[in-house]
């Protein structure tokens, strides 16, 4: 007898992915949106209008892409359900895009720890070195600063896992999560340390395209700048009630 022909299941009897799962269609976006962009604009400012060849695409330009893609993620895990208003239909996954932003962005600050460790030599970045090899006052201060960052971020990435708000308590958690506010001011130190001198001189921005260290401060900003609104916005609300 002839075997019969398994029947195609339908959309509707395939299982669903768990609506917790950090990686689903709408994170999958986010990445593709944040870290494309970025890859983009260092291809588009290095390669296309700058002089930088193409055989340093595998590292040197992904390094720039990453540093900025992960910026941008973990400013945006603080703006998600605050001016980032895209989910607030739906707060089991806006948690998740909260939770994939910072994980993410911690992530890709770690691998451009990585990628900077193996790029950071004279014949790279000679401003940032003295005559005799070693690194400047400018360089060492960037790097110090930017690993004591990278260090403070493993705080809310930590505390991000599913069991941590209980073991640590509301309050303490909350405490652990504000660190990633201390990591983006250190950042901002990070970048102007790096960058400054570059920024002010916008006539030899390549392509007329702004430094990526630039952009990046700027995304560093934004949730800096919102959580000093809504900490005032707090106050006067606090103050108006004790007055009245």
């Amino acid at each position: 007898m002839r075997g019969s022909v398994p029947r195609r299941a339908t959309s509707d009897e395939r299982p669903s992915l768990p609506p917790d799962r950090l990686w689903q269609p709408t994170t999958a976006k986010w990445f593709a949106v944040v870290f494309g962009a970025a890859l983009v604009y260092a291809i588009a400012r290095y390669h296309l209008a700058g002089d930088v060849e193409w055989r340093h695409f595998p590292l040197f330009i992904l390094n720039k892409a990453t540093s900025l893609a992960a910026v941008v993620f973990v400013a945006c895990s603080y703006l998600v359900g605050k001016i980032i208003r895209w989910h607030d239909d739906d707060k089991v996954l806006r948690l998740v895009v909260i939770k994939f932003c910072g994980l993410m962005g911690f992530f890709l600050a770690g691998i451009h720890a990585l990628f900077s460790m193996s790029l950071l030599t004279p014949a790279y970045y000679a401003k940032y070195f003295d005559a005799g090899g070693r690194l400047n006052l400018q360089g060492e201060l960037a790097l110090s600063v930017g690993v004591i960052a990278l260090f403070l971020l493993m705080s809310p990435a930590i505390t991000t896992l599913p069991m941590m708000p209980k073991a640590l308590g509301g309050q303490r958690w909350k405490r652990a999560q504000r660190l990633g506010y201390v990591a983006l001011v250190l950042v901002v130190v990070h970048l102007v340390v790096l960058g400054l001198k570059g920024w002010l001189a916008p006539k030899g921005w390549q392509g007329g395209l702004p430094p990526i260290s630039l952009v990046a401060v700027l995304a560093a900003l934004v949730p800096l700048l919102v959580k000093r609104k809504l900490v005032h916005e707090k106050r006067k609300q606090k103050s108006e009630r004790n007055g009245a």
